[in-house]
């Protein structure tokens, strides 16, 4: 029974229980199902917080790819044994909250005595008298890291910190890092089992580590200070360009104002080709903005990980993971950042005008300017098509992206109707007595039906605004002479395909 206390009251030791990424000791420890790895839930979720864009996870340590599903770590499994020796040690032990539970009583001589130290080497709080008694026996407790409780009170010592004594000879320091074995190591583990291995002193390695993370810091910081600007600039720019847009919106409804009800049609047209532009302009304008922002939660993510007060405790599997981290931070700032594309877009608003058509056009204009494409594409020289952009499309039709604005097709143009070219007929015009036309010397409008040859039918044409019919049952009087002025032509409008 005795024997059995014994046991219970050895110490749990942190060993095996630490995060390879904050070097702490596992704070809901989840598994990644394809290595087997274990690291702190929260810790993988601010390695995530940089990988947004994959569906995967690449381990810290083996690289090994590990599938993500919509929750991302969330629906990763924990660790249900490493978990179990954290709450076990914890419950023994661990943690500074626990060893200040401890400081009530001295756990060597279990006298009620209030404890002045703590031995980190041990795991026990122990009193005056045992703090005298633990280093005068130097036979057994020499070597011993021993911290005072007003330290781990004020937070100058941390009781989780690896030990500074050698495992293997307790009386030399690890003062040696092999780069080879990536471990600290005493000169004693130099000679005997290092010794052909490539050593450097323990001062060099964590200097070598920490001009490495503070360059990394002043480079994040730099980068973010630049990514800031850009979002800043990015936004100015589009501010200037929904002003240009809005101009050309304007002039749009200017020239709409002077035409009349018939009109109305082509100007729809004109305004949801502008909404095109604008919308792919935000749509550009959005990209840059979050990739920047992206950028940044990455930065910021990944430096949390590797910027913590242990550097210098960095060996094996935390030593690789901290230089896989690295070298992601190191890639994300090498990437250019984009400062010309938002420039470009706003001159390409820019140079969006508005034409209005002549007098005898029945369109009111149209938007003349370079296509914007995605950032860092070349733009190209034709307007964009209008389409519907992001609206749900209703069963059994084509999706948004791929319905545009078409108009009704038209019946065949008659025989006799001659287009040279690409020029639009000019048709000799000479109005009738009373501003009413005669119908048949005219081919008919586009999407009408034209008359049968012989008849005559006296109308209102539906383009001259000024021109007024006979009302209905109203015979006319016999027309006077022609007017002797020369003919004119008028150019009929052609409606868009």
């Amino acid at each position: 029974m005795a024997e059995k206390q014994e046991e219970e009251d050895v110490p749990i030791s942190s060993q095996g229980l630490k995060c390879p990424l904050c070097l702490g000791i596992f704070d809901d420890a989840t598994l990644l199902t394809s290595c087997g790895h274990t690291f702190c839930r929260p810790c993988l979720r601010k390695y995530d917080l940089s990988h947004q864009d994959l569906d995967h996870m690449v381990c810290p340590l083996c690289r090994t790819v590990t599938k993500l599903s919509a929750n991302r770590v969330d629906d990763l499994f924990p660790n249900v044994t490493v978990n179990g020796l954290v709450d076990d040690y914890h419950a023994s032990s661990g943690g500074a909250n626990a060893i200040l539970k401890m400081r009530q009583k001295c756990t060597v001589c279990k006298i009620q005595v209030e404890p002045i130290a703590f031995c980190i080497t041990c795991n026990v709080s122990m009193c005056d008298q045992c703090h005298v008694g633990h280093k005068r026996l130097k036979l057994f407790f020499e070597g011993h890291e021993i911290v005072s409780f007003q330290d781990i009170i004020e937070g100058k010592v941390k009781p989780g910190r690896p030990s500074e004594k050698c495992s293997a000879h307790r009386r030399e320091n690890k003062d040696m890092f092999c780069q080879d074995c990536k471990m600290r190591v005493c000169f004693k583990c130099v000679v005997i089992d290092h010794r052909d291995h490539k050593i450097q002193s323990h001062q060099d390695f964590e200097k070598e580590m920490q001009d490495k993370v503070s360059d990394l810091l002043f480079r994040c910081k730099a980068k973010k200070s630049d990514l800031e600007k850009n979002i800043q600039s990015v936004e100015t720019h589009r501010n200037e360009a929904h002003t240009a847009l809005q101009l050309l919106r304007k002039n749009v409804g200017l020239a709409c104002r002077t035409k009349v009800k018939q009109l109305e049609d082509n100007r729809r047209v004109l305004i949801e080709k502008i909404d095109a532009l604008e919308r792919s302009f935000d749509e550009a304008l959005n990209v840059l903005k979050s990739n920047d922002r992206q950028m940044i939660k990455s930065i910021c993510s990944s430096v949390d990980l590797v910027d913590n007060d242990r550097l210098g405790c960095l060996e094996t599997d935390s030593l690789s993971a901290h230089t896989f981290l690295c070298e992601e931070i190191d890639g994300l700032l090498k990437e250019v950042i984009d400062q010309t594309s938002a420039a470009t877009i706003k001159e390409k608003a820019n140079k969006q005008k508005f034409k209005p058509a002549d007098d005898t056009s029945l369109d009111l204009g149209k938007i003349s300017g370079t296509v914007l494409g995605p950032p860092g594409q070349q733009p190209s020289g034709q307007l964009p098509t209008a389409r519907f952009l992001n609206r749900p499309h209703p069963p059994g039709e084509l999706p948004a992206s791929s319905r545009t604005v078409t108009l009704p097709q038209t019946p065949p143009l008659p025989p006799d109707w001659v287009e040279p070219g690409n020029n639009p007929p000019q048709i000799p015009f000479q109005p009738d007595h009373q501003n009413v036309i005669n119908m048949d010397n005219y081919p008919p409008p586009r999407g009408q039906i034209p008359f049968p040859s012989g008849r005559s039918r006296k109308r209102t044409h539906p383009y001259l605004p000024h021109a007024v019919g006979y009302p209905r049952g109203r015979v006319p009087s016999p027309p006077p002479p022609p007017m002797s002025y020369p003919p004119r032509t008028s150019t009929l409008p052609r409606l868009p395909s």
